[in-house]
């Protein structure tokens, strides 16, 4: 069944890995064992205390193990803003290609579609450490920007996990290790706008990766300099100039354009409730609705940086 289940996923354009449900308590410990070993900052004591959630959830079945897939996502979605009868073109990540559902919709249609005819079932796996789950089972690799990437994607890609009650034979376990490319190569380390990347450590300094603070509302800090901001959430510096991603780097969609009224609305800093839906289906389709709070502000910043530039 593994193996069949393998086949309908990569017809689907997506990989993924089986791991038994006793390799939950090894990925456990690991997040254990890296917070005991590691000096982790306040943001990665939070992720490792609040966020991961190793317990199993209720289910109608005896969970056997754990599907973990990566699916490809753009590596970046050009968004048309009008403002003033003026154009302007800014970058977001996306969430999935156009016309395609998200990861872990798409995934789960088909997954139930597949396993219900077989009498086996799944549920979501919940906050697990996905990263670390795809590298352990084989499914991924590490980049030195503490990146997940994966053959035939690059690190353009979501995680999602599902327990279900498929029995899985062979136990993939893999040490954690980062690519091999990245032991002679700086292009992240040298090209990181704000220093997190750090060259004698696996971990990143995530507290100072412009993801977090593109992603929070609060202003940004006074060091960070405006000629760094090149996205409306996240961070994409690091992934466009990595070397394992120059064959990925080139799969951009849109311009996905918001008009008048729309970018009025979004840097009103309005809620996502007073959007019309089709609005709404543009902010979710490029993953802008969970960091809505930051958006107008990030937008706002972009902006003026756009007129600078061309003064």
């Amino acid at each position: 069944m593994v193996e069949l289940l393998k086949k309908q996923i990569l017809i689907n354009g997506d990989r993924c890995q089986v791991i038994p449900i006793e390799r939950l308590e090894d990925l456990k410990n690991d997040i254990e064992n890296f917070k005991n070993n590691e000096d982790l900052n306040r943001f990665q004591n939070f992720i490792t205390d609040k966020i991961y959630n190793f317990k199993l959830p209720n289910t109608d079945f005896q969970v056997r193990s754990i599907i973990i897939i990566a699916s490809p996502t753009p590596s970046y979605a050009k968004v048309t803003f009008n403002l003033e009868g003026k154009k302007v073109q800014l970058i977001s990540l996306a969430r999935a290609y156009i016309g395609k559902k998200d990861a872990p919709a798409a995934t789960k249609q088909y997954l139930t579609k597949l396993l219900k005819s077989k009498g086996y079932q799944i549920k979501s796996a919940g906050r697990l450490p996905l990263k670390r789950l795809a590298v352990r089972s084989g499914l991924a690799q590490y980049g030195r920007n503490n990146i997940c990437y994966v053959d035939g994607m690059g690190s353009f890609l979501t995680l999602t996990a599902y327990l279900t009650d498929i029995p899985c034979v062979d136990d993939n376990w893999y040490e954690v290790s980062q690519m091999d490319n990245c032991s002679n190569c700086k292009a992240c380390l040298n090209n990181c706008p704000t220093g997190a990347i750090i060259k004698d450590r696996f971990l990143i300094n995530n507290e100072r990766c412009l993801s977090y603070f593109n992603e929070s509302p609060r202003d940004f800090p006074k060091w960070l300099p405006k000629s760094v901001h090149h996205c409306i959430y996240d961070c994409l510096m690091c992934q466009n100039i990595c070397p394992e991603n120059k064959d990925y780097i080139d799969n951009v969609i849109g311009p996905i354009e918001f008009d008048e009224i729309e970018t009025d609305l979004l840097l009103s800093g309005k809620s996502i409730k007073e959007f019309p839906n089709a609005m709404k289906k543009k902010v979710k389709f490029l993953g802008m609705h969970e960091w809505i709070n930051a958006i107008p502000r990030n937008i706002k910043i972009l902006l003026e940086k756009n007129e600078l530039q061309k003064n």
